[in-house]
């Protein structure tokens, strides 16, 4: 799967995993940190550590890393 591939390129821990895979499908900060039983700081937290090991600043950018992967 491209997202695993891409978690593995980009060094991201077993928790950023979890929040990669539910961010890259859509899911809000709320619904992450409710998902993964942790506070809404945390989970924004692992995002930030996502955007910087991806080289990307939004969202958007990180979809489109993906996309070209395919």
């Amino acid at each position: 799967m491209r997202c695993d591939a891409a978690a593995e390129r980009y060094g991201l821990s077993p928790r950023e995993r979890d929040v990669f895979d539910l961010l890259v499908r859509g899911r809000s900060i709320e619904y992450i940190a409710q998902s993964l039983t942790i506070s809404f700081n945390t989970a924004k937290s692992h995002i930030r550590h996502i955007y910087v090991k991806a080289d990307v600043h939004s969202r958007q950018e990180l979809q489109e890393l993906l996309d070209r992967e395919e």
